[in-house]
């Protein structure tokens, strides 16, 4: 996501090459094994967040009711795969996630990072595809989808009525056991059972749902869409993320007293967006409705959040996210901001001797300061789709001010393809 500008001032280009920072472990994570493209799927922490450990812990197996009620679900359940099509037939897979029928006339739910196209790979036209336990595919085209809510609704060119997992009547308390259904570790359509410890819990990133019902859950990525399945055999939630630092999230709904002392996670938590059969939501993207974010339009990369106390080169004065590659055609382009580019130096005999670096940095958004491409997100989140606003950008040792009008994410980056 990126903007337009007005010039203050003569560019200069940078003189050394920008080498990114050091990566933090993941604190944030999306399930879904899909190439990034508008913005990665790894979100970097904050500073201050030391509890990170290397993955998820070991998966627990459902017993009981709960594994009557996953030999129920999984049926209903489908491992989405985005694929490029060639026209050789080809069927490269580009990444993996989960889906459930929700209706007998092959209506799915999924989470919305798992299809959405924005994501996918440039110079192919990805297709989705369910397949379910019995191996067959179906081809999958998307009906509606909320980007901000990480939800999606999609149509399986079935041939008569399919098994489907129904949507609760209520959400579940804290304390009750699930099983979710994923195909995360190379699995296919696995069980993956833990409890629920809070609902309506917030994430603080502009990037990822809030309002979402936190689980035990050992998920990993490739179980993004998966049903959040109750011993009733009814879907609950949607899968949507994953947290190392579970501690730094928010609820308002606090836990019944009866029920204070659960044991909530503190190194690790899954976490899923609420499904009901009476939800609003749900019947908005069965009936067509699309919710798409603002973006800047320009990609962004792990460690290119330049700081000056840092950083190996100059850059400027103020921090911010450094744009990557711009989407051709999209507000970025139109507004004049620049691709990160690196130019190898020779020396009189040809050999190389080293590089320099061309970098646009993104200072503020409308005076409010970005210093990470997180809080680039906050800012650009809280506007509308074809608003305009100013962008502070250095270049060189001169900054500019551009006017832009922030674009559809799905909109921009489709048109990359």
């Amino acid at each position: 996501m990126m903007d337009p500008w007005r010039q203050t001032g003569s560019a200069q280009a940078a003189a050394t090459h920008v080498r990114p920072q050091r990566l933090r472990p993941a604190t944030f994570l999306l399930l879904a094994l899909l190439v990034a493209v508008a913005w990665p799927w790894i979100a970097r922490p904050e500073p201050e967040l030391r509890r990170v450990q290397s993955g998820p812990p070991p998966v627990v197996a459902p017993t009981g009711d709960l594994l009557a009620a996953f030999d129920l679900a999984r049926p209903a359940t489908v491992r989405v795969e985005a694929r490029c099509a060639t026209a050789l037939g080809g069927r490269q897979v580009l990444g993996v996630g989960t889906g459930f029928f929700f209706q007998p006339d092959g209506a799915l739910l999924t989470a919305y990072h798992v299809v959405d196209a924005a994501n996918a790979a440039r110079d192919c036209r990805v297709v989705y595809v369910g397949v379910d336990a019995e191996r067959r595919e179906y081809p999958l085209e998307l009906v509606g989808f909320d980007a901000y809510m990480d939800l999606a609704v999609m149509q399986a060119g079935v041939e008569g009525l399919v098994p489907f997992i129904p949507l609760a009547s209520s959400l579940p308390n804290p304390g009750t056991s699930v099983v979710a259904i994923g195909n995360s570790r190379g699995d296919f359509l696995s069980a993956r059972a833990g409890q629920v410890t809070r609902l309506g819990v917030r994430a603080g990133r502009a990037d990822f749902a809030d309002d979402t019902i936190e689980l035990t859950n050992a998920l990993a990525p490739g179980d993004s869409g998966g049903p959040v399945v109750t011993s009733r055999g009814e879907a609950v939630g949607v899968v949507s993320y994953i947290s190392f630092d579970p501690g730094g999230m928010s609820s308002d709904v606090p836990l019944p007293p009866f029920l204070m002392g659960l044991a909530l996670p503190r190194q690790f938590a899954a976490y899923a967006v609420p499904v009901e059969a009476t939800s609003e939501l749900v019947s908005a993207l069965l009936a067509g409705a699309e919710r798409d974010v603002p973006v800047i339009g320009f990609s962004w990369q792990q460690g290119f959040d330049y700081d000056p106390a840092t950083f190996d080169v100059d850059l400027g004065p103020r921090p911010g996210p450094i744009v990557g590659s711009v989407a051709v055609g999209g507000p970025a382009a139109r507004a004049g901001l620049r691709p990160y580019t690196v130019t190898p130096v020779f020396d009189a005999e040809g050999n190389r001797v080293g590089s320099t670096a061309e970098a646009d940095v993104i200072v503020a958004v409308d005076g409010v300061a970005t210093p990470t491409f997180a809080s680039l997100l906050a800012v650009v989140r809280s506007k509308v789709i074809g608003q305009v606003v100013e962008l502070t950008v250095q270049r060189g040792g001169v900054t500019y001010r551009m006017p832009l009008e922030l674009g559809a994410k799905r909109d921009v980056f489709a048109s990359q393809r």
